[in-house]
């Protein structure tokens, strides 16, 4: 496979099968003609999430938009072992951090949700899929994660498949992480509370399905976008593609 050092890339929602010829337009356009200064004969990286990557040339700028033409696909779309995080919603930056350093991990879904001391009712969902995708153009990154609605925690578990396992990061009791056992039903999730942690009622809640596993990340208490962005770097390095 041929390498483009310093080269632009975008996510695209086209089919580029179908779009040999192409243009690009509004903030994509303004983020190529201003910021990366790219000029007719520039080469960018160009993806969709579903048919791969391919190398792209710009072949005429008119009007603040840019004109681009196939050249190559690059690489064929993998496949990726599903594996979802389900988050309290937390302050503003830090759902933005949670978004964007478990994209660039490897998760693919966000469950957020609402706990009893859930404080921030303030998300964006559009923006926080606009951090997804810029850090899936930054990672090299096939796939954009998908950002489902939010829930409220009680209910999502009520309607949850029990042959698929939940790791529950919890701060009072729990398996160490490098010790759980590879017999977990998949898909995985993971399940990260807010500030303050979850409530006592919510515990024995949770405590009381079988497959909701609780686990430790460490004897020290992690704020809740660090034990995200832990918890699945644990899992990569043992059950997933670090592995």
């Amino acid at each position: 496979m041929k390498v483009y050092s310093q080269i632009v890339r975008l996510y695209l929602d086209i089919s580029f099968e179908n779009n040999s010829n192409f243009k690009i337009i509004e903030k994509q356009a303004h983020y190529l003609l201003n910021v990366m200064r790219i000029r007719v004969g520039s080469r960018i990286f160009v993806f969709n999430g579903f048919e791969g990557e391919f190398i792209a040339e710009i072949v005429q700028i008119q009007n603040h938009t840019v004109e681009c033409k196939l050249l190559e696909k690059t690489r064929h779309q993998q496949d990726e072992e599903p594996l979802q995080l389900i988050f309290a919603l937390v302050k503003k930056d830090r759902i933005f951090n949670i978004i964007e350093k478990c994209t660039e991990l490897g998760v693919t879904s966000f469950q957020p949700v609402i706990t009893e001391r859930t404080q921030n009712y303030n998300y964006n969902l559009e923006k926080l899929r606009l951090y997804a995708i810029e850090a899936s153009e930054q990672t090299r990154r096939l796939t954009i994660p998908k950002i489902n609605d939010v829930q409220n925690l009680n209910l999502l578990i009520n309607d949850w498949d029990a042959n698929q396992s939940i790791l529950f990061c919890n701060e009072n009791d729990g398996t160490p992480f490098m010790k759980i056992r590879n017999n977990l039903g998949k898909p995985v999730s993971i399940l990260v509370g807010p500030e303050g942690g979850f409530s006592k009622k919510e515990l024995d809640f949770l405590y009381s399905f079988n497959f909701i596993q609780s686990i430790s990340l460490g004897p020290r208490v992690l704020r809740s976008d660090t034990a995200a962005i832990s918890s699945v770097t644990c899992y990569q390095s043992k059950f997933g593609d670090w592995n």
